[in-house]
């Protein structure tokens, strides 16, 4: 009798082994840049540009057979027609195991990064340099306000990622830019509510999705996003870096699943965190607040948390409130929220008096316009919009920052600071009149200005006196 011959188990394809795809290319394997419940994300030698995602299981594995059927639902999904930034299969992988090929752009990095930048200078007793080295207060809002977006016009179209983490989440490796691209979207599904996938990376998992609940929906989404954004921001999870898991790892679990109070809980102080950066050198009072709405009220009611629209609107309004900390003056080189004394939190040094100029966003309503209400005190209305300006060049959109059409409008015109002036370039094409303290007169501006500094109140105007307009009040 012949010996039973026995198969050799498949191995999951690593560095340097090859896999195929449907159009009959080889691909060799580099460096694993990720790893889920479902696949293994590696880098290819021959572009850096591609990455290839495979299976865990063998090619017969039913999960397998599952997943590959999954992938190709996602091609369907409307995503390259709307422009969105996330990494769509490009090709299958049919040898030696299901998968798919993506393509990125250059110079991108896993969110992962920034994360463990700051954790790890902190684990080893260098405070704050990580944090700052990684980019700072600024890069972190730019990015989640990028990110933000994005997801929020992913949910505009009834869609869930499904697996947000900050492995999945790359962004621009230099710090003069923003860009953000999502990768792992095998998951991709039509989910607002519920759907069948119950899929999470450890740490970043909705409390409803641990439970066993439901499945993953764009409220998942929100709450993968929130813990992201506190973590990057405060080098915290918001329930598991609490003291009563610091005393005891065995309540981990249970503050993943939201059965402990969340680090800033209002009135609950037992899970406080006794390290961390403090939310208010990092947090606007409008973060702060949508971090507790998700938190506290969204831990058991999931139509409680922000929606992505809320959290964009808030970031963008946040990134236009930073001030830089200017290494020429001796500061740290990262952005601060606006403080009236201009000190940095950071490193505690003052910018120099008038470096930073602050504009603050009405409505100038016409009295042609308000008929019998007409009185001149119901004529501007405050809208708690704001922006700083320096001595870079900083664009005034038609929609003020914290706005939901911010992102999208046109830039009206560029402020800066140049020495005793203020510089105001005028773009083509758009109205902006200027009018002076005491006067009520509305100067036209065409191309470029220099309003030399002189103390006095100024309205920017972007309309016309007869018409309900947009105006930025500053003094200069």
């Amino acid at each position: 009798m012949k010996p039973t011959a026995h198969a050799r188990p498949e191995k999951v394809p690593g560095e340097g082994q090859r896999v195929q795809d449907d159009r009959g290319h080889v691909h060799e394997l580099g460096k694993k840049l990720a790893e889920g419940g479902q696949g293994i994300v590696v880098t290819t030698k021959a572009d850096a540009r591609l990455l290839v995602k495979v299976s865990r299981w063998p090619g017969t594995d039913p999960r397998s057979i599952d997943w590959k059927r999954q992938i190709e639902q996602v091609h369907r999904l409307p995503i390259t027609e709307n422009d969105l930034p996330i990494a769509m299969p490009k090709a299958l992988i049919v040898k030696p195991r299901a998968g798919y090929v993506m393509e990125l752009m250059d110079g991108l990095v896993p969110l992962e990064q920034l994360l463990t930048q700051a954790q790890q200078a902190f684990l080893d007793g260098e405070g704050l340099s990580g944090y700052l080295a990684s980019g700072g207060l600024r890069r972190r809002l730019r990015l989640l306000a990028r990110l933000a977006r994005v997801m929020a016009r992913l949910h505009g179209l009834g869609i869930a990622h499904g697996d947000l983490s900050p492995k999945n989440v790359f962004v621009s490796e230099s710090h003069e830019h923003a860009e953000v691209w999502l990768i792992d979207c095998d998951n991709l599904t039509y989910a607002v509510r519920d759907s069948s996938l119950q899929l999470y990376t450890p740490d970043y998992g909705a409390p409803e999705l641990l439970c066993g609940e439901r499945g993953i929906s764009t409220y998942t989404d929100i709450w993968s996003f929130a813990v992201m954004a506190f973590q990057l921001l405060t080098v915290l999870h918001p329930f598991k870096s609490g003291d009563l898991v610091d005393q005891d790892s065995e309540r981990e679990e249970p503050a993943l699943r939201g059965e402990l109070p969340w680090v800033d809980h209002p009135e609950d102080e037992s899970n406080r965190a006794s390290l961390g950066i403090p939310r208010e050198l990092v947090c606007t009072p409008v973060l702060r607040d949508l971090f507790d709405r998700c938190f506290r009220l969204g831990v058991l009611a999931a139509g409680e948390r922000p929606l992505m629209a809320e959290w964009a609107e808030a970031f963008e309004a946040a990134v236009a409130m930073q001030v830089l900390c200017d290494t020429e003056h001796d500061g740290c080189g990262s952005t601060f929220l606006w403080n009236r004394d201009l000190c940095c939190p950071f490193c505690d040094t003052a910018q120099p008096a008038g470096s930073v100029l602050r504009l603050v966003h009405s409505v100038f309503a016409a009295p042609a316009e308000l008929g019998e209400l007409a009185d001149p005190k119901n004529c501007w209305i405050m809208t708690g919009h704001v922006q700083t300006v320096a001595s870079e060049p900083v664009a005034l959109r038609a929609a003020p920052p914290g706005t939901a059409c911010h992102a999208e409008s046109d830039s009206v015109m560029s402020l800066w600071v140049a020495g005793d002036d203020l510089a105001i370039q005028v773009e083509h094409g758009h109205q902006v009149s200027l009018q002076t303290s005491g006067s009520t007169r509305l100067l036209p501006l065409r191309g470029r200005v220099q309003l030399p500094r002189r103390g006095v109140a100024h309205v920017l105007h972007l309309g016309t006196g007869d018409r309900t307009h947009d105006v930025w009040r500053f003094k200069w």
